[in-house]
C-alpha cells in the first residue's frame, strides 16, 4: 500500500542536456518508494533553468493520473505591470478551478518581502493556496533572505493567513544559530547548535510550514541526526516528506534518514503523509499510514 505524499516532485524538460522527466518515469519512482501522490511545481523563472515548465503543462500532465499527481500553479511575480499593487487573484483563481492546489516553486532572484511578492501572498491567502520558495542566498536565483530570515519573518506577520512552506540551502543552513553568511549560501557542516531561526519561526508562527526535499533538507538533518530527530518530533505538525527529483533522478536518501530516526508512529505518518493530506486535501480519501 502506498502511505506517502511527496510535496515537491518536477516534470518537464528544464535543463539542457538532460532528458525529460516524464510522467512515466515519475510514476515509476512513486511505486518503487511507496508514494501514493506527488505535488507537481512548475518552473518559470528564467534564473535557475533553461527550459520553462509551466502550469498549463502541470495541469495538462497530472490531468492524466488525477489520482497520483497534484499540480501547483506558479507565476512571475516580475510581470511588467506589478507595481506591488498587481492583483494575482483572478489568475490564481482561475489555476484553483482548474484544480491547482498551492504555488511555486519560487526561484525568482527576489527578496522575500519585495512588493512584487506580496501580491502573491494576498491572492494565495484567499484561495488556501500554500506558497513554496526556494530559498537561497549570494546567488542569481531563489527568493532571497539574510541571516536570521528577517523578511520571510515580515511576511509571516503581514499574511497570516498565508501558508509559507521553507525549502532550499538558505532555508535549511538555518537550521543552526550559528550560521553565519557565509555558511547560508551553502550547505554548512558540523554539530547543529540550538536556537536556529527556522526552529524559532516554525514555533512561533502557525502559518509556516516546511519541505524537507532535496540535499539541503538532507544534509541539514545528516549533519547532526540527533538534533534532527529532535527537530523533527518538535515540529512534526509542520514538516512535510518531499523529494525534489531532478534531473539527476535522484533517490530519495530523506526516507532512510527519517525512517532511522525511529520516529514515534504519529510522527512518522504526520511528515510523511498527514501534513500534506491536510494542507492539500487530495481529491481522493487516504489510503492506509505508514
Amino acid at each position: 500500500m502506498r502511505t506517502i505524499i511527496d510535496v515537491h516532485a518536477h516534470l518537464g524538460k528544464v535543463i539542457h542536456g538532460y532528458p525529460p522527466l516524464t510522467v512515466e518515469k515519475l510514476l515509476r519512482f512513486m511505486d518503487t518508494h511507496d508514494i501514493e501522490w506527488s505535488v507537481v511545481l512548475p518552473l518559470v523563472h528564467p534564473e535557475e533553468e533553461d527550459y520553462y515548465y509551466t502550469t498549463e503543462q502541470a495541469l495538462e500532465d497530472c490531468a492524466r493520473h488525477p489520482d497520483r499527481l497534484i499540480p501547483f500553479a506558479n507565476v512571475d511575480p516580475r510581470r511588467s505591470s506589478n507595481d506591488g499593487k498587481y492583483d494575482f487573484y483572478p489568475v490564481l483563481k482561475e489555476y484553483a478551478d482548474l484544480g491547482c492546489k498551492g504555488c511555486g516553486e519560487f526561484l525568482c532572484n527576489l527578496p522575500t518581502n519585495d512588493p512584487r511578492m506580496k501580491g502573491i501572498y494576498r491572492a494565495c491567502g484567499r484561495l488556501g493556496f500554500p506558497v513554496v520558495f526556494d530559498f537561497r542566498w549570494r546567488r542569481m536565483t531563489g527568493v532571497l533572505d539574510p541571516v536570521g530570515m528577517p523578511w520571510l519573518e515580515e511576511c509571516l506577520k503581514e499574511f497570516p493567513e498565508t501558508i509559507f512552506v521553507g525549502h532550499g540551502p538558505s532555508w535549511w543552513a538555518e537550521i543552526s544559530a550559528d550560521v553565519t553568511d557565509d555558511q547560508k549560501a551553502g550547505y554548512p557542516t558540523g554539530p547543529v547548535v540550538p536556537g536556529g531561526s527556522i526552529d524559532r519561526l516554525l514555533a512561533q508562527y502557525p502559518n509556516l510550514h516546511a519541505d524537507l526535499s532535496a540535499g539541503s533538507g538532507l544534509n541539514a538533518f545528516r549533519r547532526d541526526l540527533a538534533y534532527a530527530r529532535e527537530f523533527v518530533v518538535r515540529h512534526s505538525r509542520k514538516l512535510m516528506f518531499g523529494t525534489d527529483r531532478f534531473v539527476r533522478e535522484e533517490d530519495p536518501e530523506m526516507i532512510g534518514v527519517l525512517r532511522a530516526m525511529a520516529l514515534p508512529a504519529d510522527v512518522a505518518r504526520a511528515v510523511f503523509r498527514g501534513n500534506a493530506a491536510s494542507l492539500l486535501k487530495p481529491d481522493r480519501p487516504e489510503g492506509d499510514q505508514p
